[in-house]
């Protein structure tokens, strides 16, 4: 038989008033969060609003964005509230996997191209039997919380479900972030084709933080492009790799227009709360 003390019982119920308060008043006050998460040589941006909504924005190139993802959650959320894939290249897509395996994900976003890799194609069977509502990103399409528009879609131009690409990054989701007093533009790897797209369309402006295209990439952040949006802060994803990214001249480049630079591989994930 159990026997409870007068100071156990006490403690319980310390702890679960120390519980409610947490719930009623902790829940309340949570301020909106965007993390650029250290995955290595990869992808990845939680986007954490209150009453427990998330997006994440790609998965990295590991499995354990699962437990990196855990750390800005509560203890009790597995609901992942949409995830957007901003093309299916490894690096950006085999986290989503476990992601898959931890949370129930809610709604999916992608551009949907023809791409044909074995990774992909397990995704997208998983992703089928999770039973997701699946969206295709065209531009144009806004995301909203409590009906103000957070997150802009703002490529494909068109929509390219289904459609061929000499190359996947040519049917990239790119989009503009708006969290408290910042404006974030979160480029996946985009490459300087689709900023002379975007240029000529007219639809990117003036924004506070840059995410750097390609993990610094020559062929990504022209200077035609730094012209027109104007960064004060860049985020480059980047871990260990062999390919020289960032490189140099996209350093020096960013220097040259007074950009304050700010790298995963140096600083671990970078957090911005809104104001």
């Amino acid at each position: 038989m159990i026997q409870l003390t007068k100071s156990f019982i006490l403690g319980i119920l310390t702890f679960i008033t120390v519980l409610i308060f947490w719930f009623v008043f902790e829940k309340d006050n949570q301020k909106a969060e965007v993390i650029f998460l250290n995955v290595g040589q990869g992808d990845s941006q939680l986007i954490v609003l209150p009453s427990d909504i998330q997006i994440l924005i790609d998965g990295g190139p590991n499995t354990d964005i699962s437990a990196k993802i855990s750390k800005y959650l509560p203890f009790y959320d597995k609901d992942i509230e949409l995830i957007i894939l901003t093309h299916p290249h490894a690096d950006h897509l085999r986290g989503l996997l476990s992601v898959l395996k931890d949370y129930k994900v809610q709604n999916f976003m992608f551009a949907g191209a023809n791409y044909e890799s074995k990774i992909y194609a397990e995704f997208l069977d998983a992703l089928k039997k999770e039973g997701s509502n699946v969206y295709v990103a065209e531009a144009g399409d806004l995301i909203s919380y409590e009906k103000d528009p957070i997150l802009k879609i703002l490529t494909p131009l068109k929509n390219t479900l289904s459609k061929n690409f000499k190359g996947i990054h040519e049917s990239m989701v790119v989009s503009e972030l708006s969290l408290g007093n910042k404006k974030f533009l979160l480029t996946g790897d985009m490459e300087e084709i689709l900023e002379r797209q975007l240029i000529a369309s007219k639809t990117v402006e003036d924004v506070d933080v840059l995410k750097i295209g390609h993990h610094g990439s020559k062929t990504s952040t022209s200077e035609n492009f730094l012209k027109i949006v104007k960064p004060e802060e860049a985020i480059i994803q980047v871990g260990r790799n062999s390919y020289g990214h960032p490189t140099k001249i996209i350093l020096d480049r960013l220097n040259k227009f007074g950009v304050k630079i700010f790298r995963n591989d140096q600083l671990g994930d970078i957090v911005y709360r809104a104001k």
